[in-house]
């Protein structure tokens, strides 16, 4: 397989066969993605106009997502959020990254919506996908999205699951940064030790909470320090930066 590549969008047989190949690797019946599914033409045709990518040695979020908006130039191209032939040949060119060969030599395959992006308005599905949802919050939000990039992909992380579940929260700039306020840790530049509990304080007593304020505030005009000044007192603890 060539080092750069023109991106390709599978068309319904492409997404078809991928789906045929992951339930392949599924069953230990195949461990590599064929190069014929990404190249042949009775499966794909190319991105227009014509964008080149690279093979990178990316397992983390925060390297391999930026790197895909950057290509892509998502920011002036936000119609290709919703492509899923597009996210689902994305997801077999870089399955050794976001689906690695383990110690044993095999992959941890995860349900089908990580991989195939099959109907992108649907958003139980669509947040579930490893590659169009985190680049889509990144596209939009910029750094406010980094809890989201945590990390390897075959680790979605309780951050994930629980701000990535409602949309209005996720797609909320001032709900993430008052959730980097709270969670992210400058010194080790990850989440501090126990915000992804489910004791006080927590980010999934966050989601419960900033939930209800949804009824009663208008979040969308707040910024992240006005928001963490609403919660209640059991949020104190962590307001302290690198609090463990």
């Amino acid at each position: 397989m060539s080092n750069i590549t023109a991106i390709r969008i599978f068309n319904d047989d492409g997404l078809s066969e991928f789906e045929r190949i992951v339930g392949e690797i599924r069953n230990n019946n195949l461990n590599v993605i064929p190069e014929t599914l990404l190249f042949d033409p009775q499966l794909s045709d190319l991105l227009e106009p014509i964008i080149n990518i690279e093979k990178v040695d990316f397992k983390n979020k925060n390297q391999l997502v930026p790197y895909l908006v950057n290509q892509l130039n998502l920011k002036n191209h936000k119609h290709l959020y919703f492509d899923k032939g597009l996210w689902t040949w994305l997801s077999a060119f870089y399955f050794d990254n976001i689906c690695p060969v383990d110690a044993n030599g095999k992959r941890k395959i995860n349900e089908a919506a990580f991989y195939i992006l099959k109907d992108p308005k649907n958003y139980t599905k669509y947040y579930r996908h490893l590659l169009a949802y985190p680049s889509r919050l990144y596209s939009e939000l910029g750094e406010s999205s980094r809890i989201f990039l945590i990390g390897t992909f075959q680790k979605r992380g309780e951050i994930t699951e629980q701000f990535g579940a409602y949309q209005e929260i996720a797609l909320n700039k001032g709900i993430l940064d008052a959730a980097n306020i709270m969670y992210w840790d400058e010194t080790t530049s990850s989440l501090k030790r126990g915000a992804a509990g489910k004791g006080g304080g927590s980010a999934r007593r966050m989601v419960r909470i900033i939930r209800q304020y949804q009824m009663t505030y208008d979040l969308n005009s707040m910024s992240g320090n006005e928001i963490v000044s609403l919660l209640p007192s059991e949020f104190s603890r962590w307001k302290t930066p690198g609090i463990a």
